[in-house]
């Protein structure tokens, strides 16, 4: 993840230096909603990996089961499972971007 904002960051610079007026205003937009994009998915990938609930993901769906419930949370581009037991601890979360598993983690 770090080098995608080395990246970005890179980018901005060569866009400012070379780039016309209108471009530079448009390639600057364009790479500053990237940048916050990566933010975003950086930052519940971290809280699925420490067995906490996102921040940025809305829950869609609840299933509760006799012994545990699965609940699932939607973002922009990404989907995560959550498992809880009966006293809501979260023992198991999975992150999906686009339907690829990137973070995960079981407790």
């Amino acid at each position: 993840m770090l080098g995608i904002f080395i990246l970005l960051i890179i980018a901005m610079l060569l866009v400012v230096k070379f780039c016309k007026k209108t471009l530079k205003i448009v390639l600057a937009i364009i790479i500053s909603l990237v940048a916050l994009y990566c933010t975003i998915l950086s930052i519940d990938r971290n809280r699925v990996t420490s067995f906490r609930e996102p921040i940025f993901a809305v829950s869609s769906e609840l299933r509760e089961y006799e012994n545990y419930s699965k609940e699932v949370y939607k973002g922009l581009g990404y989907r995560i499972e959550i498992d809880k037991v009966e006293n809501q601890k979260i023992i198991s979360s999975t992150m999906y971007f686009l339907n690829k598993v990137i973070a995960g983690a079981i407790e």
